[in-house]
């Protein structure tokens, strides 16, 4: 078996190309400092090209502006010979066209997931002036662990974009090939043809958030049908059917889409964009109120599963969490009295004091977490029960429980937290605990006397903070790391960090942070940082002083 040629790439070892074309490649490589995969992009121009080098560079600014869990991260950016580079995250999965290639039509939960994290992407983009132009499901990256980046700014336009005149020229530039003119220009087009809002058609040099919104439309359809509402060409017919909006209801293709997910396609893909949302905004809250009548983690399970397998997986039916309820509430007044009470007794485990007490034993939990973890961090703990079978260790049903804090009990560094009770037969079992990066398991053997298991195993969990720095120059995106000073507040005082022992700091606690630079405005951080999260990256934009 040969092995792949590899090269080094300014601080960059071992760098191995994965794709290749005219004007330039792709490499697979570590970075040195953060031990991780990333990817380097090369840009390579022999003669001329200025344009083209000015939307590779704008692109790095672009990103050295974002920060989304959501947005694929720039790490660097710079020149070597006469070749530009810009490192990125790497993301080990699959691209969301490959998905619907190998399943051809995703559940409509599971779509209004990926549209839910590519809004909050964009979202970000949005607020920084910046309009992505070429959302589609080749530049929506999904890892194995199921999460869901936005990626490829290459033809993105910012509020520090120029233009030309609409004289200058009159092109059509769709993605996968590069701008041969200067940066955007009025009456130009660029994008997927197949993806783009009739105003993206006609100048993309105009165009705002809500072509990308109309593009997501545009994504959510073929996620849900398995098929494109038009074709992927400029022929005058397909332009003419765009313009009108003339596309086969998803509904006509695909019974089983709702007419909620119908709507919403509907309004993001009006051919007039002032009767589309005229912000992500209501579009993620009508995304949000769908999802949340689904188990958001099991749809995400399902999705990283589907990632990782090399065929067609056979995706769950993903129940509403109350359809069992809804089903109760058609049946008569009478009866669905007597089911409620008799469901609701089981639920709360009425029933098994009383009834099944003796063929039944509660068990409750309890564990003790910092009290330095923020009211917002979405990680709640959870208790799953299985039977130590020495085989299969099957899950027992219906004994799923969300950890609840007590109130009023607390002290300087943990709240308590419990479970309602599980009611379990007499026998071996084991208990997982997830709760953000730890898993805890347990054995138990449940006897006849109910019992109350303490947890103790994240009563003091803090992690060793580690932090990045980098400054760049706002307006040029030129690396000024440098000459830069990162300074950290320590008691009363800035210190530079060169001084500072990181391996004593901590998570659970906040740090303020100080970017000083000659010439330039200073840049502040103050950052709360919960006990979970152990790696920080400050990126300073920095702006010249006038």
């Amino acid at each position: 078996m040969a092995v792949a040629e590899t090269e080094t790439i300014g601080k960059y070892k071992n760098c191995t190309k994965i794709a290749a074309g005219g004007m330039g490649a792709v490499y697979l490589a570590t970075h040195p400092e953060l031990k991780r995969k990333v990817v380097i992009k090369k840009l390579t121009l022999r003669n001329g090209g200025a344009a083209i080098r000015e939307r590779f560079k704008r692109e790095a600014r672009i990103l050295s502006d974002l920060s989304s869990p959501y947005v694929v991260r720039m790490f660097d950016y710079f020149t070597e010979g006469r070749a530009n580079y810009i490192v990125l995250e790497y993301v080990e999965g699959m691209s969301l066209d490959r998905l619907i290639e190998k399943q051809t039509v995703l559940p409509p939960q599971l779509a209004m997931l990926v549209l839910q994290d590519a809004c909050l992407g964009l979202k970000n983009a949005h607020a920084k002036g910046v309009v992505h132009r070429d959302i589609k499901p080749g530049n929506i990256l999904m890892s194995k662990r199921g999460e869901i980046k936005l990626a490829d700014f290459g033809i993105a336009s910012d509020e520090k974009e120029s233009e030309v005149p609409a004289a200058a020229s009159n092109k059509t530039i769709v993605s996968n090939t590069t701008v041969s003119g200067s940066i955007t220009m009025a009456g130009s087009t660029l994008g997927t043809p197949a993806y783009m809002s009739p105003e993206q058609l006609t100048d993309s040099s105009t165009v705002d958030a809500r072509a990308d919104i109309y593009s997501l439309g545009v994504m959510l359809y073929e996620m849900v049908t398995g098929t494109k509402p038009y074709a992927g060409d400029m022929a005058p017919t397909t332009v003419a059917k765009i313009k009108k909006g003339d596309y086969i209801p998803p509904r006509k293709i695909n019974k089983s889409i709702s007419p909620e997910i119908a709507s919403l396609i509907s309004k993001m893909m009006r051919p007039n964009p002032a009767k589309r949302f005229q912000s992500i905004e209501p579009v993620i809250a009508r995304v949000r109120k769908y999802l949340k009548r689904y188990d958001a983690h099991a749809i995400r399970v399902s999705l990283a599963q589907s990632v990782i397998s090399q065929k067609a997986v056979k995706y769950p039916v993903f129940e509403e969490k109350n359809k069992k309820l809804k089903r109760f509430a058609l049946a008569g007044f009478s009866a669905a009295l007597v089911i409620c009470a008799v469901g609701y007794a089981w639920k709360e485990g009425y029933i098994h004091k009383t009834i099944l007490r003796s063929w039944y034993t509660p068990i409750s939990l309890t564990m003790q977490m910092p009290a330095t973890a923020s009211a917002a961090a979405d990680i709640p703990a959870h208790a799953f029960f299985f039977v130590n079978d020495g085989d299969e260790i099957p899950e027992v049903p219906g004994t799923r429980r969300i950890f609840a804090s007590k109130k009023n009990v607390e002290n300087s560094k943990n709240v308590e937290y419990f479970t309602k009770d599980v009611y379990l037969k007499p026998g071996e079992y084991r208990i997982k605990i997830a709760e953000g990066p730890y898993v805890w398991w347990k054995s138990i053997r449940v006897g006849k006397e109910k019992q109350v298991l303490k947890l103790n195993f994240l009563r003091n969990a803090s992690r060793n903070l580690s932090v990045h720095f980098n400054a760049v120059d706002s307006d040029t995106s030129a690396d000024i790391t440098e000459k830069s000073n990162f300074l950290i507040l320590s008691g009363n005082k800035w210190v530079d960090v060169k001084k500072v022992d990181f391996s004593k700091l901590t998570t659970g606690t906040v740090y303020k942070f100080l970017i000083t630079n000659e010439g330039y405005y200073d840049e502040y951080f103050s950052l709360r940082i919960d006990w979970y999260q152990d790696e920080l990256f400050i990126n300073g934009s920095m702006r010249k002083k006038q």
